[in-house]
């Protein structure tokens, strides 16, 4: 006696075990990340960040200019306080950290170049604060 039951793969039945709405979110999701891949992915991501920071930040002075895009680079407001700072530093950090891409050497050395940015932006947002009395 066959077995007339067509057998599951490991996902198999997913689809049925998903609800409505949890099977609608699952799919904006997957959509978002095959428009995301079309743009070019991570690879695009990591490569635009690196030309912003040849561009604007490779042996900048702090002046006015540079310290807008210090703080932008941190993803904060220019009136940030200290712990506003710190928090979005380590925040990025985590992201970028060389450690979290050591499986390809190319994004490696491209968080390598944003963790070094990161840290430059975050020594000069510092002593702004620190100097303006923040």
């Amino acid at each position: 006696m066959a077995d007339d039951k067509p057998k599951k793969s490991f996902f198999g039945g997913l689809g049925e075990r998903v609800g409505g709405a949890a099977r609608r979110n699952l799919n904006a999701v997957l959509d978002a990340v095959d428009d995301f891949e079309k743009r070019g992915g991570i690879s695009q991501v990591l490569e635009e960040s690196r030309r912003m920071s040849e561009r604007t930040l490779l042996g900048a002075p702090y002046d006015g200019k540079s310290m807008r895009q210090y703080y932008a680079n941190l993803e904060v407001d220019m009136d940030a306080d200290q712990a506003t700072v710190k928090r979005s530093y380590r925040r990025l950090m985590r992201r970028y950290h060389p450690d979290r891409h050591s499986g390809d050497p190319e994004r490696e050395k491209l968080a390598t170049e944003i963790s070094q940015e990161l840290t430059r932006a975050y020594d000069a947002v510092m002593e702004n604060i620190k100097r303006s009395g923040g």
